[in-house]
């Protein structure tokens, strides 16, 4: 695979995929996967945690942006989303949106249609029959899927809207525990 073709395939994945299989990499064609090299080469931005020997590079597509972290050596450790939104002439977080506006339709044009908001991650589960698991913590809600991906969604207005999605990085046991901790000394 050739360096202009990373972000491309990256774009080409879906959420409904991604969430489901656990990983981006899970969601690559068959011969396909992105080393460090590739990913930096086409990043919006890369950043270096020297401390824990980590490298983020992120892309950036329409309403979200996608991490990626690798150690310093090259090995890939887990990626993350973080989901924005035009809010007039500038763009936020999708907790900034006005959601009066929004119809809860659940065929959205946007990539992350199925996700954006918990009552369509609700249809979306039911669809598929996923079981979800919800945790509240103060003025956010996680939802943890049976690929141990976690959606974060804050509440605005009347309506709690998705800002990030966490890929697998853990066991789905071992997600729901620190989930649990820390729903338990928050509430």
């Amino acid at each position: 695979m050739n360096t202009e073709q990373t972000k491309s395939l990256i774009d080409a994945i879906s959420m409904e995929e991604y969430v489901q299989k656990g990983k981006l990499s899970q969601c690559l064609p068959a011969a396909a996967q992105i080393t460090l090299e590739q990913a930096k080469a086409q990043a919006d931005e890369v950043w270096i945690v020297e401390k824990e020997k980590l490298e983020v590079v992120s892309f950036d597509y329409d309403g979200y942006t996608v991490n990626l972290t690798f150690q310093t050596d090259g090995s890939y450790l887990f990626d993350s989303m973080d989901v924005w939104t035009e809010v007039g002439n500038s763009v936020g977080l999708a907790i900034e949106m006005d959601l009066e506006s929004e119809p809860d339709s659940g065929s959205g044009t946007s990539k992350l249609a199925a996700l954006e908001t918990v009552e369509r991650i609700q249809r979306f589960a039911a669809n598929v029959g996923m079981e979800l698991e919800w945790f509240e913590m103060g003025d956010e809600r996680v939802c943890l899927l049976p690929s141990a991906v976690t959606l974060h969604y804050l509440k605005q207005q009347n309506r709690w809207k998705l800002v990030k999605i966490a890929g697998a990085h853990r066991s789905v046991e071992e997600v729901r525990s620190s989930l649990s901790s820390i729903a338990d000394a928050m509430n």
